[in-house]
């Protein structure tokens, strides 16, 4: 896992040395048989949208926040659409899709946020790049990935299981290994923008 304590669709999990268990009862987390969505109660296959959410207009990212009003780690709201234009919309995940959706349809008309609903303060990395230019940033982050974590692990050349995508780039960093490369991601996001502003 990435965070010692972290969500997977709503539902609490934390890392332990025998693997991610559910906070609530203790019980292993099956990655195979993931429990359903905590807000709506629907099955998430894995790189499935969130069900009340999908195709949701102008943009890029979004999580409904299934159920939760923060996050377990660093209380902000759990839900958030970030848009194509760069911004990004916060909220509670127990606002609901419908909710969602007119907080976004507000936003891509240039209409208040609905209550409860509000702009981060920070643009995301994508903001003014084409399609392509983005497309770029994401096919390359898994090689900007294995890079960092050579960096950080001492480990020369960069894992070709990470830049395949047969394992995650945190499988096998401690805790301190992982706050390294995730304070390092922000460098690594510009530095791809950078490389994709010169060849997309």
């Amino acid at each position: 896992m990435l965070f010692k304590i972290d969500t997977i669709h709503g539902h609490v999990v934390e890392d332990t040395p025998t693997g991610p268990i559910y906070k609530d009862d203790g019980t292993p987390v099956d990655l195979q048989n993931l429990r359903p969505c905590l807000g709506c109660n629907k099955q998430i296959g894995p790189g499935d949208h969130d069900p009340c959410i999908s195709e949701l207009p102008g943009t890029y990212q979004a999580c409904c926040g299934h159920g939760l009003e923060k996050t377990p780690v660093g209380e902000r709201p759990s839900g958030y659409a970030a848009l194509k234009d760069g911004r990004c919309i916060r909220f509670s995940g127990l606002c609901g899709g419908q909710q969602i959706r007119a907080a976004v349809e507000a936003a891509l008309k240039d209409e208040p946020l609905p209550a409860g609903f509000e702009f981060d303060a920070d643009r995301m990395w994508w903001e003014g790049l084409t399609d392509n230019q983005r497309n770029y940033v994401q096919a390359n982050m898994t090689r900007g990935l294995a890079k960092l974590v050579s960096t950080v692990t001492g480990q020369e050349p960069p894992s070709e299981r990470i830049i395949s995508g047969e394992a995650a780039w945190h499988e096998d960093l401690d805790e301190n290994q992982k706050a390294v490369v995730w304070s390092k991601l922000n460098s690594l996001l510009a530095e791809l923008v950078q490389e994709a502003l010169a060849v997309a």
